[in-house]
């Protein structure tokens, strides 16, 4: 009797040992689980925020490359603006080659300076961008006009003679329209000498050499 208690107390004693053990590992290996599952997720958190602080690092990059794309452009067209300026300085003054379409007027006979006068003012206001006459591009320094003795035109320090040839860089039928108009230069000129040819062509390219190339 002794003996079978002895037996079943140790059986008991055992059953015991081996389901706290068994509960302790079960806990042990949930624990464990958790735990790395925990830091699994910590570990994805960290490459889903690396991920975004670098796409957002390369949107800030993205932009700055346009700010400076913009700034860059920015500057390239104030540059272009600045140089087509001094482009358009350069062609008032005469010092650069100009360039277009424009009309050709021919004058046959002797003319009193003021006629010539009257011809480049006329030109000019009906928008000539650029003005020559016999090849002697008008500009700053040489606008008047004087009548010599022998009926010569004296242009700054050139002597022009008959016939008489204005080329003018511009709107091809506006200037035409300006000088062939009742009252314009080219009735009066007619009304004043009768026998006097005056012609008008429209050129679709005149080439008008800078002052500084002319002597």
């Amino acid at each position: 009797m002794t003996d079978n208690l002895y037996r079943s107390v140790f059986m008991l004693g055992t059953g015991v040992l081996m389901g706290a053990l068994f509960s302790f590992q079960s806990k042990s290996v949930s624990e464990a689980n958790v735990y790395y599952n925990r830091e699994s997720r910590v570990s994805v958190f960290k490459e889903i925020q690396i991920v975004k602080k670098g796409n957002q690092d390369l949107a800030d990059q993205v932009l700055e490359l346009q700010k400076e794309l913009t700034d860059s452009s920015s500057r390239e067209q104030a540059l272009e603006n600045i140089k087509k300026e001094i482009d358009k300085d350069l062609l008032l003054v005469g010092q650069k080659e100009a360039k277009g379409p424009g009309i050709e007027v021919k004058i046959s006979g002797d003319l009193e300076s003021l006629w010539f006068t009257d011809m480049a003012n006329e030109l000019f206001t009906a928008g000539a961008e650029v003005v020559s006459i016999n090849g002697i591009r008008l500009g700053p320094d040489n606008l008047g006009f004087d009548t010599m003795p022998n009926g010569q035109i004296l242009l700054g320090g050139d002597i022009l003679s008959s016939p008489f040839t204005f080329e003018a860089i511009g709107d091809q039928k506006t200037l035409a329209g300006a000088l062939k108009q009742s009252g314009g230069i080219i009735s009066r000129i007619q009304g004043y000498k009768p026998d006097y040819t005056v012609t008008v062509a429209e050129k679709a390219e005149l080439d008008i050499p800078a002052i500084s190339q002319e002597k």
